[in-house]
């Protein structure tokens, strides 16, 4: 005889937090199509600064590497999480507990980043604004400061709502991926995760609770009574 397992309704702390890990996905597919769209904007802006100093290609070329790879160091990790919580979004509603923990170990790590900032590491909001840096990697061999000059003493409006828009939503998903967190550990989520097992049905000649057996027939564990005699014919 199998022991099912007997799941509540999905409870409504479950449906917020699947509607704020789609909010965290939709936020985390902005913040890397931002990222990107800064990095095509930037190189723009190198070529047009680049043509009027022909004469420093090195720096050049070493302040576009430095510009793809800030891009790719913030995007990538962006477009990881989002198809991570992505990939467990419907698990979580049918309710899939290892969906669950999956989430807790992104979210959670990501709150824990975020922590960090807050105790002064600095570490994510510094991942968004070397993104959005002008400086990039290096700042160009020692000799000619030409081309770096006039490419860092520009005014960029783009740049600038880029980046606070990138630290904003940074915060945003850590608060977000926080309070999917808490809600997927409160007592009702956790019962619809991880339900509770009934025990079968206690078969007919049973106690309830006890392993003794009763017998259908009890008479038949009487003494029987001696048949009569048959009447004596005189």
């Amino acid at each position: 005889m199998t022991v099912e397992a007997v799941r509540p309704d999905r409870p409504v702390q479950v449906r917020v937090a699947l509607w704020l890990q789609l909010a965290a996905i939709v936020l985390l597919l902005g913040l890397a199509g931002l990222v990107a769209a800064y990095a095509v904007h930037y190189n723009d802006v190198i070529t047009e600064v680049a043509a009027r100093y022909p004469d420093e290609a090195d720096t050049v070329s070493s302040e576009r590497t430095g510009n793809v790879a800030s891009a790719l160091l913030v995007g990538i990790p962006a477009l990881i999480l989002a198809v991570w919580y992505a990939a467990t979004l419907r698990p979580l509603w049918r309710g899939s507990n290892v969906a669950r923990i999956l989430v807790f170990v992104a979210g959670g790590g990501l709150v824990l980043m975020g922590l960090s900032q807050v105790c002064g590491g600095g570490f994510p909001l510094a991942l968004i604004a070397f993104a959005f840096d002008d400086n990039g990697f290096v700042d160009g061999p020692d000799g000619d400061q030409g081309f770096l000059d006039a490419l860092y003493s520009r005014t960029d409006t783009f740049a600038a709502v880029a980046m606070a828009s990138g630290i904003g939503g940074l915060l945003l998903v850590v608060a977000l991926s926080g309070a999917v967190v808490l809600l997927l550990a409160l007592p009702p989520a956790h019962r619809y995760f991880v339900p509770r097992v009934t025990p079968p049905p206690a078969p007919f000649g049973y106690f309830p609770h006890g392993p003794y057996m009763i017998c259908p027939d009890p008479s038949a564990h009487l003494p029987q009574a001696a048949a009569p005699e048959p009447p004596t014919v005189p």
